[in-house]
């Protein structure tokens, strides 16, 4: 009897995690498979725990189900049937419309914002209707396993038993980055999805550009791309002086071609990847506390410029997820962005930011009269950083054995070590391939880097950025500019300082916008700051502003 009812249990638990796991991606039926690949980062000792916590969860949104589907009282199984269908009517809806993760927290926050327009669903009819009819294969399919299957039946108050296996998985997204809440079922993602949307509670609201900006002529160049590179210390790189050979490459390219133009360390606007990448976009400018707060909501992004500049827009991101929005960029940002490529889990972390290379350099070759703004957020020295360059290019000695630990004193040398070599592999290698592959001609590229890195610089302070108490190096960030004739269109005058945030005007100004439009985002690069106490950047975690000395 015992072995029967285990058996009994088992079949319908797997029948089950067929079914959910087939319809979590229906253009990705090897999605679990995947994702599980991507949290465990193999043979990492971190990557195991991650993993391991992934299919906990999963496993705990399968038990979820199992305990509705054998609930005793036949019309709380009908409600949840029900419940069940509309959520998942919703998420293959979104699937359909090419969005393979389904419904997430971008496409919460819309809905609740465009509730009002539920007309505009009628253009997608067709769609409406194959996901609806996927809804209902799925409660036929549940209605089934109950009927034919299952024979365990519970009491309608052990229902309150489902709210453990929810706050589990709500609370490992929320405390793991890499944790997704559309990476589970449906009936279970929705209503957390719900409870995360009242938790952050700022609904968006459009960028408006204001009407009557355009630009004064045409765009001074056809292709420009931003290079976002991610966890970059300006400080560690030897052709900012650092000691060990770490930019060998970028070191004998400034000294023997015009090709790049080198603004040394300069300050990044912000200590925290989110922060920085909105402001960057935004062009925020550190004036007061209330500017920040209110603006970084309102103010246009450089891709609305763009556009309304006749240039195309791109937007490549070879950190999030496969058709995830990260770094506060929403469904109505995307309005303007022509053209947004990610990339799933399948590919090796240290071999993404090539791959969108190989993609974008493609458009700057391109003949005919198009005109491409890009941006490229790279997967750069993310932390761990052995897991983030090829261990074939690591010319640097002694590394860490494993990515998870060695944030201390005792490993600081190997931990050093490890990211240097990152920096040799994001920087120098994969900057060496965009000299060779980018059409510099006719494209100006700016690069730079998010924030920079805290290892191990300050006693007792071992997060590596977002700090409160932010260590130098955070803020830290190199900045070229590459072109054909880079060093003269773009000079450095080395008596004078600069930020990042100077990248937004000067761009403002390649576009063809006049210098009233210009100067509202402050000094392009044609002017450094006389002082270096004159820049400032913005901390993440309190959106105050700080002095960079």
């Amino acid at each position: 009897m015992n072995l029967k009812f285990i058996g009994n249990n088992l079949l319908t638990f797997l029948l089950l995690l067929l079914l959910f796991t087939a319809i979590q991606s229906v253009v990705n039926p090897l999605f679990l498979v995947e994702e599980l690949h991507y949290h465990f980062e193999l043979f990492e000792l971190r990557g195991l725990v991650k993993g391991t916590l992934f299919l906990t969860t999963y496993i705990l949104a399968i038990f979820f189900f199992l305990i509705i589907i054998g609930v005793e009282s036949i019309w709380v199984f009908r409600l949840a049937l029900l419940l069940i269908f509309l959520f998942s009517s919703m998420d293959f809806f979104v699937q359909l419309l090419g969005i393979s993760h389904g419904f997430s927290i971008d496409e919460y926050r819309l809905a609740m914002n465009e509730m009002g327009n539920y007309q505009f669903l009628m253009a997608y009819t067709d769609t409406l209707a194959k996901a609806i009819f996927s809804a209902f294969l799925v409660v036929v399919v549940l209605y089934f396993i109950r009927k034919k299957v299952y024979k365990s039946r519970v009491s309608t108050r052990s229902l309150l038993i489902l709210l453990l296996p929810f706050s589990i998985i709500y609370g490992a997204c929320y405390k793991i980055d890499t944790f997704k809440l559309s990476s589970y079922p449906a009936a279970l993602k929705i209503p957390a999805l719900a409870l995360e949307y009242e938790r952050l509670s700022s609904p968006i609201e459009k960028r408006i550009l204001e009407e009557g900006i355009k630009p004064k002529h045409e765009g001074l160049v056809k292709n420009i791309v931003w290079v976002i590179d991610e966890s970059v210390t300006g400080s560690y790189l030897s052709i900012n002086g650092y000691v060990k050979n770490t930019t060998p490459f970028l070191r004998i390219l400034d000294q023997k071609s015009s090709l790049i133009s080198n603004f040394g360390i300069v300050n990044s606007i912000s200590n925290c990847s989110g922060e920085s990448n909105l402001f960057l976009r935004i062009g925020m400018t550190p004036r007061t506390k209330e500017n920040v707060k209110r603006e970084m909501y309102h103010l246009p992004t450089i891709f609305q410029y763009a556009k309304e500049a006749g240039y195309t827009t791109w937007l490549f991101d070879s950190q999030t997820q496969k058709d995830h929005l990260q770094n506060y960029l929403t469904l109505y940002d995307k309005e303007s962005i022509d053209h947004f490529e990610t990339l799933g889990t399948n590919i090796e972390r240290d071999k993404k930011d090539t791959t969108l290379l190989s993609k974008f350099s493609k458009l700057t070759h391109e003949k005919g009269e198009r005109k491409n703004f890009i941006v490229v957020v790279k997967y750069g020295s993310h932390f761990p950083y052995l897991t983030s360059y090829n261990h074939e290019y690591a010319p640097f000695k002694p590394v860490l054995e494993v990515s998870y630990g060695g944030m201390d004193m005792a490993h600081k040398e190997k931990m050093v070590n490890s990211y240097l070599n990152s920096l040799y592999n994001s920087v120098d290698l994969y900057l060496k391939h965009l000299v060779e592959e980018v059409d510099l001609n006719k494209t100006v590229v700016f690069y730079t880097s998010d924030h920079g890195q805290n290892i191990l610089e300050s006693k007792g302070l071992t997060r590596t950025h977002c700090n409160r108490e932010v260590v130098k190096n955070e803020v830290s960030v190199p900045l070229f500019v590459f072109t054909k004739g880079a060093k003269e269109r773009f000079p450095v005058n080395k008596n004078e300082f600069y930020s990042h945030i100077q990248i937004f005007p000067t761009t403002l100004s390649l576009l063809g916008y006049d210098q009233s439009v210009v100067k509202r985002y402050g000094k392009s690069l044609e002017n450094g700051f006389k002082k270096s106490s004159e820049r400032h950047y913005i901390l993440s975690s309190s959106l105050e502003s700080k002095i960079y000395k």
